[in-house]
């Protein structure tokens, strides 16, 4: 997905934006001189903004008519960012979006004190917004992520790990962050329940979907493409959906592989034969369908989320578009 993309989605709350990346560089700047070099690094390679467009078009949608889209917006880009410097250190990545990880130039201890740092401001941050529904939703959201980040290290190189595991792995990490991302426009506009629950329900959706292209990426992509080598997952002893699929359907030619290339270590590169018999047997064994169908599924769902609840019109359209762009991404 280029970046143009969703910058066509996100014009109308371009300025909203724009306050939650001056605050996001407030929230990154201290005195300790160690922090700084650490928030530079990360601000140099900052996203998508995803996770924050999708607070301020909920927002927006909703009717909120005040700051705290931009507050919670920055609440939900640090905890993500927290989550993904911890991910680094907890998987040994060496780079992320084309350029180093923290972890990888500053060492483990400093990269999760500086991790634990942006959580705590993002704490702080909502704890500022005096919203017990917010606090608990970022309570939630935090909690099941770690819940999410425990199995799946439970399931690391591991043959036997089950489809149930790998949903509730993507539901706690991903979708439920995006969850409460488009769940807080309803809370702060304080909309009736079953508007929380349909946002809430349209960024689940989402999350799920976004996920599942994530993980087909991983085996369809290139390194340019992702910013990370291909087939990372795999090398990292995750076995997603298109390698669970193709360990179902085809166990005695797949495992040999998955299990020599677990054997080599992760810092071992996938042998080109290797890479080319997985690739294969992906294609020949029809592994990657049953991904894209279930993203193109979720997809669906968050829109027909969203269909019934009354709104700002022009953002709603929006809203129902950008699931099929997000669908359509190729990083």
């Amino acid at each position: 997905m280029a970046r143009i993309d969703l910058l066509r989605y996100f014009l109308p709350i371009s300025g909203k934006l724009a306050e939650v990346e001056e605050e996001l560089q407030r929230k990154l700047t201290s005195e300790v001189a160690v922090i700084g070099r650490l928030a530079a690094h990360v601000g140099s390679g900052k996203g998508k903004r995803l996770r924050p467009a999708l607070v301020l078009l909920g927002s927006r949608f909703c009717g909120v008519d005040s700051s705290e889209d931009v507050r919670f917006g920055v609440v939900f880009e640090l905890v993500h960012t927290a989550t993904l410097i911890h991910d680094d250190v907890i998987d040994h990545a060496q780079t992320r979006r084309a350029k180093p990880t923290l972890n990888s130039l500053w060492g483990n201890t400093l990269t999760v004190l500086f991790g634990d740092l942006l959580y705590l401001h993002s704490m702080s941050s909502a704890i500022a917004g005096r919203s017990f529904r917010m606090l608990e939703i970022m309570a939630d959201v935090t909690t099941r992520m770690i819940e999410g980040e425990l199995i799946q290290n439970d399931c690391l190189f591991n043959l036997e790990t089950t489809r149930k595991d790998y949903f509730d792995i993507q539901e706690r990490k991903t979708a439920l962050l995006f969850a409460g991302c488009t769940e807080t426009g309803a809370v702060l506009a304080g909309r009736p329940e079953a508007d929380c629950e349909a946002l809430r329900r349209y960024g689940l959706e989402i999350g799920r979907a976004f996920q599942l292209v994530d993980d087909l990426l991983d085996y369809t992509s290139t390194e340019a493409e992702m910013g990370k080598p291909v087939f990372s997952d795999l090398r990292e002893g995750k076995l997603t959906l298109p390698m669970l699929t193709l360990l179902e359907r085809a166990p005695r030619e797949a495992g040999p592989v998955v299990a020599r290339i677990w054997e080599n270590g992760e810092k071992v590169p996938i042998s080109p034969a290797d890479e080319k018999a997985l690739r294969d047997l992906l294609e020949r064994h029809d592994a990657l369908s049953e991904t894209r169908d279930l993203a193109r599924r979720a997809s669906g769902a968050a829109t027909a989320a969203l269909a019934g609840v009354d709104g700002h019109a022009g953002t709603k359209r929006l809203l129902l578009d950008i699931p099929d762009i997000l669908l359509a991404r190729s990083n």
